[in-house]
Parts: structure tokens; C-alpha cells; sequence
């Protein structure tokens, strides 16, 4: 079962700082930090973000109560927002201790 929100990538500027020390102002090159985070979109979680999740636990699907690793992104920060395919994987993994 998949989740109910969009998979989605976001494609941001981030906050960054110079390189600590003395700069030389005439020599100095700020450069943006650009950064993609991929997650579940939390629709309308807090105003003025986007934000997104990395995990959910599939036993609450539909109705989601319970998720993990939130992001919260500025709007004003957001360059562009892609909704992704959400692949149909099934896993049948052996508890660590039974690989024996």
C-alpha cells in the first residue's frame, strides 16, 4: 500500500555562511546552496513551507497518524516542486539475527 501523499522532489536554496576567518571583501564570491530533498508532501502542515516527510508506517494508511524525519523548506525558498511516480516495491527481508 502506498501513501496517500504525493512523493514528491523539492528543489530549494538553502541558508550557508561564508568560510569562518577573515574575508577579503573585494575577493569574496557569495554562492548559493542549491539542494534537492525528496519526501512525502505534508499538505498544509505550516504556513509559509513546504514541507515534507521521509517516513510513514503503512499499518495507518489511509488515514496517517504517526510519520518521521519532517523538513520544513521556506516557500520563499522553493525553486520547483516535481510530483514523483511512487514505485510499487514489495521487500521480504530476513531479520539480521535469522541470516544465519
Amino acid at each position: 500500500m502506498s501513501c496517500p501523499w504525493s512523493l514528491v522532489s523539492v528543489h530549494w536554496i538553502d541558508a550557508y555562511d561564508s568560510d569562518n576567518g577573515w574575508i577579503e571583501i573585494e575577493t569574496y564570491k557569495p554562492e548559493a546552496c542549491h539542494v534537492v530533498s525528496v519526501g512525502f508532501l505534508w499538505p498544509d502542515c505550516l504556513d509559509g513551507y513546504v514541507t515534507i516527510t521521509g517516513s510513514y508506517m503503512p499499518d495507518e494508511v489511509p488515514n496517517l497518524k504517526t510519520i518521521g524525519m519532517v523538513t520544513h523548506i521556506p516557500t520563499a525558498m522553493v525553486k520547483k516542486v516535481t510530483i514523483l511516480d511512487q514505485p510499487k516495491i514489495e521487500l521480504t527481508l530476513q531479520h539480521p539475527h535469522r541470516m544465519l
